[in-house]
């Protein structure tokens, strides 16, 4: 009965033993909750067991190992309340038979992945299984891997979800809510329209960026002259679509996105290049279906005009892969 359902802990599984699944682990651990990590890596699994835990480095939680369930898909043979995909979203569609089969009729999914539309996605394939949209900021990599140590670096971690149905119970929601705030990381149960206009701020800031980096071949100190031109096109399609959609965008958003652009430039780091032509020139599956071909999906779907996304798809056309997630057939751009 659903009222049992609520006096024991929350089974959760996070899929993905990288940087941010880890930091969801140690972070979940170190309040005390039930929590199962998934790697598909036996060495990772190995590894942490040779070394007692996971160790996070966390300018949140300190310096500490956590002792962690960790096994791999096959090994797993429990059902779980809440699972958190922590993964690319090309391993997302390898990942549902898996989800379906440690799946009860409560079970919530959810997945921190970037791009926009993935909940949606994600319900086509699940089918009846719940789906929250989510997202999270905490600056999190990999320190050591040998050793399965992680860092998280910014000043706070901070936790949004949202339910994608009317239907989605909402003392499980509360108690998800409950479950993360204890953990430390700033959390908030949001609206599903107010999830939607953050996540599309978001698109806005890495969309136009890797289109017009695997389109001129470049990284983020090269947006300069004619590609600046472009970089800026892309930007304001977004605005036209976010209009067409009544997708709400905050005035002055993309002015204070530039001037953040700017400073981001000067940064020295890796991610100053771009992930998705970092993929392509490695013959690796990208993230482009859900940072970039989304953009065009929706745009024939609400009969725009985005000459820019249209140019550029027409060049990476092969790479389209999105009509696997939701069933949009891939025309002619």
């Amino acid at each position: 009965m659903l009222k049992d359902f609520f006096k024991k802990k929350l089974k959760y599984v996070i899929i993905g033993a990288g940087s941010t699944g880890a930091t969801f682990a140690c972070f979940l651990k170190s309040a005390g909750k039930n929590i199962t990590l998934i790697s598909k890596y036996e060495s990772v699994i190995k590894n942490a067991k040779e070394k007692n835990g996971i160790r996070l480095i966390s300018t949140v939680k300190g310096d500490k190992r956590y002792k962690i369930n960790i096994k791999t898909e096959s090994q797993y043979k429990d059902k779980a309340d809440v699972i958190i995909l922590c993964i690319r979203t090309p391993d997302i569609l390898s990942t549902i038979p898996f989800i379906k089969r440690i799946s009860h009729p409560k079970t919530i999914v959810t997945s921190i992945s970037n791009g926009f539309g993935i909940g949606y996605a994600l319900e086509k394939k699940l089918n009846s299984i719940s789906v929250l949209d989510s997202t999270f900021v905490g600056k999190c990599r990999w320190y050591n891997r040998d050793d399965v140590e992680y860092l998280q670096q910014r000043e706070y971690v901070e936790f949004q979800f949202a339910p994608r149905s009317l239907n989605t119970n909402l003392k499980i929601l509360e108690k998800i809510n409950e479950d993360f705030t204890q953990t430390g990381m700033d959390t908030h149960l949001i609206t599903d329209k107010q999830f939607t206009e953050l996540a599309f701020e978001r698109l806005i800031t890495r969309s136009p960026f890797e289109a017009c980096c695997i389109y001129y071949n470049i990284n983020a100190h090269q947006i300069t002259d004619e590609k600046r031109v472009t970089f800026e096109k892309l930007c304001n399609e977004l605005l036209i679509l976010a209009k067409a959609m009544n997708i709400n965008v905050r005035e002055g958003f993309l002015q204070e996105y530039y001037s953040n652009f700017e400073k981001y430039k000067e940064r020295d780091e890796a991610n100053v290049y771009s992930s998705i032509l970092h993929d392509i020139n490695i013959g690796q599956i990208s993230e482009i279906d859900f940072l970039f071909f989304i953009v065009i999906a929706l745009a024939k779907e609400y009969k725009i005009e985005l000459p820019t996304y249209f140019m550029i798809g027409e060049k990476f056309k092969q790479y389209n892969s999105l009509d696997k997630f939701i069933g949009i057939e891939k025309n002619e751009i």
